[in-house]
């Protein structure tokens, strides 16, 4: 029984065959249908349901970008104390970056550094001086990095003044500290007002705005 259904399966007619190649073409038009037939059920009508989606959406993408942020009391610890840290955790390796920002509701800073061959980052508790997380990972050799010398730049706090200046209003809520350049340390500093945040770019040499723009 099961040789004869073979041989039928084998010996199919030619217009089977060609109706087979059709089907992925038949398959495209019927995923198009059912997704605007998917549009008419979500909403009272495809484009309410469309709207409602997007309206849906814009609120977690809020939600996310506006979470509740730490409170810069539990700021504790200064940055040389996250830096001691990366040095204790990587010995003589090369400091790149040093970021403040907010993260599940507490201030942390991430130390970044480099050698010929790894990039390396440590995640350090503001409050506590807690050692997070540390990780390495092969350094991108396309991209080239720069050592940052911390005490060549102006302080977190002036680099505040200048950003909040800067942005007209609001106030400083995370910063960063990177040496893009080979002579050029610069300030990201994230300024909120509201809901709207704006990122000011600072020279941390000359203390020169060089860009601000709406965080988005």
């Amino acid at each position: 029984m099961t040789e004869k259904i073979g041989q039928r399966q084998d010996h199919q007619p030619n217009a089977d065959k060609k109706k087979a190649r059709k089907f992925p073409k038949m398959t495209k038009k019927v995923l198009i249908t059912a997704c605007v037939c998917g549009g008419l059920v979500l909403g009272a009508g495809g484009i309410a349901g469309v709207a409602a989606m997007d309206g849906y959406h814009a609120q977690i993408e809020a939600a996310v970008k506006h979470e509740k942020l730490a409170n810069k009391s539990d700021i504790k610890i200064d940055q040389q104390a996250a830096i001691d840290q990366f040095n204790k955790k990587y010995p003589d390796k090369h400091l790149n970056e040093v970021e403040l920002e907010s993260d599940k509701g507490k201030y942390v800073y991430k130390v970044k550094g480099f050698d010929n061959t790894n990039e390396y980052k440590v995640k350090v508790n503001a409050k506590d001086v807690k050692l997070i997380s540390n990780k390495s990972e092969k350094l991108d050799q396309n991209e080239k990095e720069y050592t940052l010398d911390p005490g060549k730049a102006i302080s977190r706090d002036e680099a505040s003044q200048i950003a909040e200046k800067a942005a007209k209003k609001g106030s400083a809520i995370e910063w960063k500290l990177e040496q893009e350049k080979e002579n050029q340390a610069v300030w990201e500093v994230k300024v909120k007002d509201g809901r709207t945040v704006k990122e000011v770019k600072i020279d941390a040499g000359s203390k020169k705005v060089l860009a601000v723009e709406n965080d988005h």
